[in-house]
């Protein structure tokens, strides 16, 4: 077959997967029992396994479940499959290379899954099939958007026009979400302080209270003032964005299990090593020292674990399991240990160093938005413990030197976090100030690096004739991808409205070509 001879990607025989390009009538386990493949399943793009639901008959028997795509057998245990009890729903693993004899799969609850070697069943030689891949992925790049076909005149200004109106649209929706868990927060704090009735011993109640919901007072600014409110809301904004991609949702919960009032609550905070472990032990990230065989990660490993003990005595909030974490596939400087890392100095600093005011104070005083942002990613650098200056996670160290938050992390915490937060004060305060300060800072942000939405919208759309200059402009881009083009709201999005498209009519006429 040749295959050995190929640089062959995952993600070419995930795709070989889910278009069957596969000699179907014919398949079989590697063990010798007939597959029939009902339903190949959805591809997974986030942490697990590479197909979801996918419907199989193997000798047989019907089994609905996952399916795990690697190049070889020994992937699976290489890439630490057999302990995430993601992979415990994986009802066969599909494999390029025949495996040598007795090398078999196992899920972490023990059960032993059946194998599918792909190069037996191939319906065309690899090198026809890489082919074929590079036009399926042409011909759906080619489609990306209804307009592609239809926009070569659309006037350059008001493309600028309508990006710059999207980015203001984006922000906005980044405000609600800030509206909205401030006002959580402000509820939640109203509840918690009540007290009971001084007489209600004298009263034999029945029924339980929280059965009834508590009500929902209308907030006043003064509610909203408290200065905890806000350092929470910048650290979760902070956490939300060290977990990238891959592990937002993960970061969210953590920031909401460790709220900065744990911190405050247990003392720690101007101790960076405490902080630190208390993050990594609600993380579930804290290995044990006899899985662990490097001398200097043991030693880092017993400090932590130290401190752990030591707070989780009156820790009483949500413990994440390893699972909950993605590592592969993840680029190191993106594992969430080194994260936290990062993540427990831009604590401290919050707790002990009035980050919050000091960004809004350098807003109000910055001369204009480049020296504004340049303040403000001075502020936000760190420099973490020194095990993690050549550490991605408990192992060997690396022969690079790691960079726990590097320049475009920080320029994406400004823009994601720092931004619309200060916009959102500046709206509950009033402070017209701040707000124009803000703007100017939004503008003056320098792009981040190119993304496939991006690349595609150049492409399909601005053509080189609008250059993306400054972050607001491609978070207008963004914008206008995700909820417009993606949605199919043609009819309200100006481009649209010039060159009269609709998308159900251009959906129509896709479906009707041969």
């Amino acid at each position: 077959m040749g295959s050995r001879t190929l640089n062959i990607h995952e993600r070419f025989l995930r795709h070989i997967w889910s278009r069957q390009y596969l000699r179907r009538e014919e398949l079989h386990t590697d063990d010798g029992r007939p597959l029939r493949v009902l339903h190949a399943g959805q591809l997974n793009s986030d942490g697990g396994p590479d197909v979801r639901d996918a419907v199989l008959q193997i000798g047989g028997v019907t089994f609905r479940g996952d399916v795990e795509i690697h190049r070889t057998i020994v992937d699976w245990v290489r890439h630490q499959h057999h302990e995430d009890p993601r992979y415990n729903k994986v009802v066969l693993h599909v494999i390029l290379e025949r495996p040598s004899i007795g090398e078999m799969t196992v899920v972490p609850s023990g059960r032993q899954i059946p194998v599918l070697v792909l190069e037996l069943f191939l319906a065309e030689s690899i090198h026809s099939l890489w082919r074929k891949t590079i036009l399926d992925e042409r011909l759906h790049s080619r489609s990306a958007i209804p307009c592609a076909d239809r926009n070569h005149a659309v006037p350059k200004e008001l493309l600028s026009n309508w990006i710059q109106r999207l980015s203001v649209e984006r922000l906005e929706l980044k405000l609600r979400r800030f509206d909205e868990r401030i006002r959580e927060l402000a509820q939640f704090q109203l509840h918690t302080v009540r007290e009971r009735h001084p007489h209600s011993a004298l009263w034999r109640i029945e029924g339980n209270s929280d059965d009834v919901p508590l009500p929902q007072r209308e907030l006043s600014q003064r509610d909203l003032a408290k200065r905890e409110y806000w350092d929470q809301l910048l650290y979760e904004g902070f956490m939300e964005g060290l977990g990238y991609s891959k592990n937002r949702d993960p970061f969210v919960r953590l920031s909401r299990s460790v709220a900065l009032q744990e911190f405050r609550a247990q003392h720690i905070e101007d101790n960076e090593v405490a902080i630190q472990a208390l993050l990594l032990g609600a993380a579930g990230l804290l290995p044990r020292i006899k899985e662990v065989h490097h001398s200097e990660s043991r030693r880092f490993i017993r400090v932590l674990m130290g401190e752990w003990k030591a707070r989780k005595k009156v820790y009483r909030s949500a413990i994440l399991h390893p699972a909950d974490w993605q590592f592969f596939p993840t680029r190191p400087s993106n594992f969430p240990t080194l994260r936290i890392s990062a993540a427990s100095v831009l604590v401290k600093k919050i707790l002990c160093e009035d980050l919050f005011r000091n960004l809004i104070e350098t807003l109000k005083t910055a001369e204009d938005g480049v020296k504004a942002f340049k303040s403000i990613r001075e502020q936000l650098m760190v420099t973490p413990l020194p095990f993690w200056s050549n550490h991605y996670q408990f192992d060997q160290p690396t022969t690079k030197p790691t960079q726990p938050l590097g320049a475009q992390r920080i320029s994406d915490l400004i823009t994601n976090t720092v931004i619309p937060l200060v916009l959102f004060y500046a709206r509950i305060f009033k402070d017209r100030l701040v707000r124009e300060h803000a703007l100017r800072l939004f503008s003056a942000v320098p792009p981040a690096a190119e993304n496939s939405i991006t690349k595609l919208m150049d492409k399909h759309l601005l053509r080189g004739g609008v250059a993306l200059t400054s972050v607001s402009s491609q978070q207008g881009v963004i914008q206008l991808y995700k909820y417009y083009c993606l949605e199919g709201r043609c009819a309200e999005c100006a481009v649209g409205a010039v060159i009269g498209i609709d998308a159900t009519d251009d959906e129509n006429k896709r479906s009707r070509s041969p």
